[in-house]
């Protein structure tokens, strides 16, 4: 990657948490880039492109800060990732992030094409993530069950930080993220 090209990608990453996909239109992005719609194509090929790379480099944003797998530091049990991760994907400085990542969602949700497939990327990048957890935490089952697990784990997890997202009051389910730790620890 030439460094014109991640300067702008780091740029646009910034431009879309602080205004979402929504509002994406390739000609005020490069003005608030210091450069044109065009030289964004040339760099990027198209704005599907663009979204898949700033989407993707948004979800290595939040996989890097997420509590580590191995280490020193990482987490004894299911239970303590989840709530590492609670404090993490709730935190108010990473909220832009996490609202871009549904938006992604809802957005590849819609048509096949380079939002879809960058909502699958990062899907795939949570999953991995989840699934190596699950590794580290002793789960026995077979790997087919494993990455089931995984899915189910994942997509719990998600759904209860939207539902923080949009809540008057984003208080840490306390009571749902013991069931899934429960869920993971019944699998041990």
């Amino acid at each position: 990657m030439t460094d014109r090209r991640a300067e702008l990608l780091a740029g646009a990453t910034v431009w879309v948490l602080d205004h979402g996909l929504a509002e994406l239109s390739l000609r005020p992005l490069a003005r608030a880039l210091g450069t044109s719609d065009r030289m964004l194509l040339y760099y990027f090929d198209s704005k599907d492109s663009l979204v898949a790379e700033v989407s993707r480099s948004a979800a290595e944003m939040l996989v890097t800060a997420m509590p580590t797998v191995g280490g020193p530091d990482a987490p004894t049990s299911a239970r303590r990732w989840l709530e590492g991760c609670w404090d993490l994907f709730t935190d108010p400085a990473l909220r832009p992030a996490m609202a871009l990542l549904f938006e992604l969602d809802a957005a590849g949700a819609r048509a096949p094409g380079g939002t879809r497939d960058a909502a699958s990327a990062v899907a795939r990048q949570w999953l991995g993530v989840v699934d190596s957890v699950l590794v580290s935490v002793r789960v026995k089952a077979t790997p087919k069950r494993r990455q089931s697990l995984a899915k189910v784990v994942a997509a719990a997890f998600i759904g209860l930080v939207l539902d923080a997202l949009i809540a008057d009051d984003p208080s840490r389910p306390t009571a749902e993220l013991k069931l899934l730790a429960d869920l993971v620890d019944a699998a041990r």
